[in-house]
């Protein structure tokens, strides 16, 4: 698993587990500086058990959470890295890079949408509607949302 499957396995699981979105839970990582540790440490922490990284995840960002349910978690986990890959070749970026800026993006948090079904489409088609919202806010290169 790379460094980019890793994170985003780990924001979709703990997504689940504690009821937000995948975009929700990154940007807590982000703001904790859990995702650098998920970096740095990963030679160390991507052989743990999901219970221990839970048990982890919500030490250091389990008060800036809530919960409710989520049920297409495993889905999102293997169509994201597969999204980064995509938007790293298009862009010549890093796979890290685009994972965040993927996840900052509204399309992430339309994948996010239980209720929409987007989870039941291709990382091609998902890229292609990351691809429109770029077109649509008229950006010619890979944007980083701010808010």
């Amino acid at each position: 698993m790379s460094r980019t499957s890793f994170k985003a396995f780990c924001a979709e699981f703990y997504a689940a587990h504690v009821g937000k979105t995948g975009p929700e839970v990154y940007a807590a990582f982000e703001k904790s500086g859990l995702l650098r540790e998920l970096d740095r440490d990963y030679e160390d922490l991507h052989g743990l058990g999901m219970e221990a990284l839970i048990d982890m995840f919500d030490e250091r960002v389990g008060k800036e959470v809530g919960h409710q349910r989520c049920e297409h978690h495993l889905i999102r986990t293997t169509l994201i890295p597969e999204i980064a890959k995509l938007i790293a070749g298009r862009f010549g970026i890093s796979e890290d890079g685009a994972l965040d800026r993927f996840y900052k993006s509204a399309t992430a948090q339309n994948l996010a949408d239980e209720e929409n079904g987007l989870y039941g489409q291709s990382a091609l088609f998902i890229f292609g509607q990351y691809l429109e919202e770029l077109a649509m806010d008229g950006s010619s290169a890979c944007p980083i949302r701010t808010t």
